[in-house]
C-alpha cells in the first residue's frame, strides 16, 4: 500500500499536493506512478485514451495520483476533509476566450429518496459543499492522456450563488413531488441543473408520485455557470457586475422574482420615454436595445450581468398586437447544412440551446399609432414535452430533407404548431456550403407566432 503524500484530514494539505499537477499531463501522472511496469503503462494509456472507456480522467487522478480507489458512495471523495474532487475540461475558442467544455456533473438524482431531504441535508450539498476543481485544457487534436492540467482550486459557492442553487434544488425536488420528474428540464433552473445521465433515451427510472418513467438524471452545474466560475473565480480573466448587491434578498424571493420586481416598475411606459429616461445610445430597433433596456431597469452599469451569464439567460424582444399575437416568429442562430446532418438529437445544437437556455421575454405592445409600450416581462424555457416531441420531429425532418438535397423545401410553419425553418440571411448571397458541394441561403429554426402567443397566455394563468 502506498503511503499518502498528503494529510487526508487537511484540505490545505490536499490542495498543496494537488497544485503540483499544474502544467502536468495525465500521461505524466501515469508515468510517475510508483512501481509501474511498462506493460501496465501501455494498458493504462489505451484505457484512458478511449473516450468510451469506463476509466475517466477523474478516475485516473483518484487512483494514480491521490492513491485512493474510485467510489460510488454519495460522500465527498476526500471524506475526512470534506472535499470532493472534480476534474473537468475547458477549451479556448476562436476569440481566445476560456469556455467550460461541458456541465460539471455532481451526483446522481435518486427520485425515490432525494425529495425527502431539504437542501442542507441532501447528499448533494454534503458531498459538494467544498470542491477541489482541477481544470484541464481540451484539444480535439490531442490524445486524452496528453491534455495538460492548467488550474487547481478549492471552490465553495459564494453566498448569493448558494441561495440560487438552493432555489434550483427546490424547483427540481418540487417537480419530483408533483409527479413530474419526467418533465424536468435544465431550462427550469438557473445554476444547478438536472442533466440526462444514461446510455440513451431508454435509461429511465421509476418516480415516487407517478407511474410514468422518468429519464435518469444527475445534479450538475450548468455549462454557463462553470464558464463563469472558470473566467472569474479561477482564471480571473474577465469581470461582470452582479445585480444582486445583497444576498439576503434571495431569502425571500427567487432570482426570477427579484428581476421581475425591478423590471415591473416600468410596465405601461412608452419605449421612447424609456430610451430617453435611461439614455440608451441605440435606436429601439437596434439589436442591442432590449439588452441595454433590461440592464438599465436592473440598475446594472457594466455591460455584462453576472447572473445572466451564470444562468445562461437570453433576452428576447417580442412585439405583440392588441390581441396578443406576436408581430413575427422568433428566430435562433442559423445552422450549418454540413454539420447538422452529422448531429444526433440529444447532442444537437438545437436541443442544447433549448434544453439549457432560460429566456427573458421583453414584451412590447404595438399601439394604434405604431408606437410601442412596454407591456410586461416574463421568464420562459422550452417545455420538455414540446422539446422531445414536436420540436424533435421538426429537427429530424429538417435533417432528412437536407440529406436529400431539399434545401429549399424545409419544414414550413403550416407543417408544425411549434417550429419551422426559413431563411436567416442578409441577402441571397449570404450562404453556407451544402453536403453535395454546393451552397444554399443560411436558414435557422423559428418558433411559430401562434406558439409564442400561447406561451405568453400560459404565463398569465
Amino acid at each position: 500500500m502506498i503511503e499518502l503524500p498528503y494529510d487526508k484530514y487537511s484540505k490545505e494539505s490536499i490542495l498543496d499536493y494537488a497544485e503540483k499537477l499544474v502544467d502536468k499531463t495525465f500521461k505524466d501522472v501515469l508515468d510517475s506512478y510508483p512501481l509501474i511496469t511498462d506493460e501496465l503503462k501501455e494498458t493504462l494509456y489505451k484505457q484512458f485514451n478511449s473516450s468510451s472507456s469506463k476509466g475517466s480522467l477523474g478516475n485516473l487522478l483518484e487512483e494514480y495520483y491521490f492513491y485512493y480507489p474510485p467510489t460510488s458512495k454519495p460522500v465527498a471523495d476526500f471524506e475526512e476533509a470534506g472535499v470532493e474532487l472534480k476534474v473537468t475540461p475547458y477549451l479556448i475558442n476562436k476569440k481566445g476566450e476560456l469556455r467550460a467544455k461541458e456541465r460539471l456533473v455532481l451526483t446522481m438524482i435518486d427520485f425515490m429518496e432525494d425529495y425527502k431531504y431539504p437542501f442542507e441535508e441532501s447528499h448533494l450539498y454534503q458531498k459538494c459543499a467544498l470542491m477541489l476543481i482541477i481544470n484541464y485544457l481540451y484539444s480535439q487534436d490531442t490524445e486524452r492522456i496528453n491534455f495538460p492540467i492548467k488550474f487547481v482550486n478549492l471552490f465553495s459557492f459564494p453566498e448569493a450563488d448558494l441561495e440560487i442553487i438552493k432555489q434550483d434544488y427546490n424547483v427540481i425536488i418540487n417537480k419530483i413531488k408533483a409527479g413530474k420528474a419526467h418533465e424536468i428540464s435544465e431550462g427550469d433552473t438557473n445554476y444547478l441543473g438536472a442533466c440526462p445521465k444514461g446510455a440513451n433515451k431508454d435509461s429511465v427510472r421509476k418516480q415516487p408520485f407517478s407511474n410514468e418513467l422518468a429519464m435518469q438524471r444527475a445534479f450538475c452545474l450548468k455549462n454557463s455557470y462553470m464558464t463563469y466560475v472558470l473566467n472569474n473565480y479561477i482564471a480571473s480573466s474577465c469581470s461582470s457586475e452582479s445585480l444582486i448587491k445583497d444576498a439576503s434578498v434571495l431569502k425571500t424571493a427567487t432570482l426570477e422574482e427579484y428581476i421581475l420586481s425591478k423590471i415591473s416598475r416600468y410596465y405601461g411606459k412608452d419605449i421612447l420615454y424609456l430610451k430617453d429616461l435611461f439614455g440608451i445610445p441605440y435606436s429601439t430597433s437596434h439589436k442591442a436595445f432590449t439588452y441595454y433596456l433590461a440592464k438599465s431597469m436592473l440598475e446594472v452599469v457594466n455591460d455584462r450581468i453576472e447572473e445572466f451569464e451564470k444562468a445562461n439567460i437570453k433576452i428576447k424582444a417580442i412585439r405583440v398586437s392588441k390581441t396578443g399575437m406576436p408581430k413575427e416568429a422568433m428566430s435562433f442562430p442559423s445552422f450549418k447544412y454540413t454539420e447538422i446532418i452529422n448531429e444526433n438529437w440529444e447532442s444537437s445544437e438545437l436541443y442544447t440551446t433549448f434544453a439549457e437556455t432560460k429566456y427573458l421575454f421583453m414584451i412590447y405592445e404595438i399601439q394604434e399609432d405604431e408606437s410601442l409600450t412596454f407591456k410586461k416581462a416574463m421568464f420562459w424555457n422550452v417545455p420538455t414535452k414540446d422539446l422531445n416531441t414536436e420540436i424533435k420531429k421538426v429537427w429530424e425532418e429538417t435533417v432528412a430533407r437536407i440529406k436529400l438535397g431539399e434545401y429549399e423545401h424545409l419544414p414550413k410553419a403550416i407543417e408544425s404548431p411549434i417550429l419551422h425553418v426559413r431563411p436567416h440571411a442578409a441577402n441571397a448571397e449570404d450562404v453556407y456550403p451544402t453536403p453535395d458541394g454546393g451552397s444554399a441561403v443560411k436558414k435557422c429554426f423559428w418558433l411559430n407566432r401562434e406558439y409564442i402567443k400561447k406561451q405568453i397566455i400560459k404565463s398569465e394563468d
